[in-house]
C-alpha cells in the first residue's frame, strides 16, 4: 500500500514538472512572439486547469510558483505577460474552481471583482515596475470595459473547455485510470 501510494506521488510530481516545463516553454514562447503573450498566458493556464482536474492537492499551486519562478528568470523581457501569468492566468483557474461551488450570481460577482482587482493591479504593476506609459496601457474605462468582456469569453470557453474534457476526452485518452489509486 505504501508503495502504491508513493507511485503515484511519483507520478503526479513527474506530471507537474512536465506541466512546468511546458508552461515556462509556452510562455517564453508567446512574449518572444510579441502579441501573443496574453494567449499564451492562457494556454499555459491549460496545465493548471488540468492539474487541478486531475490532481487537486497541492500540484497546481506547485504548477503555478514554479512557472512564475523560472519563466520570471528565463523570459526575454516582458514583465507585463509575467505579471498577466503570476496574478491571473496561472492561478485563475484554481481560483474559478473555488468561485464556482457558490451560487452561480454569486460566483459571477466574485469572479468579475477578483478580475477587476487584478487588472487593477496588472496596470498599476506595469506603471510603477515596468515604468510603461500610461498612454500605452490605456488606462480608461475603455480597457476595463473590453476587459471585462474578454474576461467573461475567456471564462465561458474554458468551462467548456474543461467540459469537453471531462465528458469525451478524460476516458478516450485513459486519464483516470493514470491516477486512480
Amino acid at each position: 500500500m505504501a508503495i502504491k501510494k508513493r507511485s503515484d506521488s511519483v507520478k503526479k510530481l513527474t506530471l507537474s514538472a512536465i506541466f512546468t516545463a511546458l508552461g515556462t516553454i509556452v510562455l517564453t514562447v508567446g512574449v518572444a512572439l510579441g502579441p501573443t503573450d496574453l494567449t499564451a498566458v492562457a494556454f499555459a493556464s491549460f496545465f493548471i486547469y488540468f492539474a487541478y482536474i486531475e490532481m487537486r492537492s497541492w500540484y497546481p499551486w506547485m504548477i503555478w510558483a514554479a512557472t512564475s519562478i523560472l519563466t520570471a528568470i528565463l523570459m526575454p523581457g516582458d514583465g507585463v505577460a509575467l505579471l498577466t501569468y503570476i496574478l491571473f492566468g496561472g492561478i485563475y483557474p484554481v481560483f474559478k474552481a473555488l468561485f464556482e461551488k457558490l451560487h452561480p450570481i454569486l460566483s459571477w460577482i466574485v469572479k468579475l471583482s477578483y478580475f477587476n482587482t487584478v487588472l487593477s493591479l496588472i496596470i498599476g504593476g506595469s506603471l510603477v515596475i515596468f515604468h510603461i506609459d500610461p498612454e500605452e496601457i490605456g488606462f480608461t474605462w475603455v480597457a476595463y470595459l473590453l476587459g471585462n468582456l474578454v474576461f467573461v469569453l475567456y471564462d465561458i470557453a474554458m468551462s467548456k473547455l474543461i467540459l469537453l474534457y471531462l465528458v469525451k476526452l478524460r476516458d478516450r485518452l485513459g486519464i483516470k485510470k493514470f491516477f486512480e489509486s
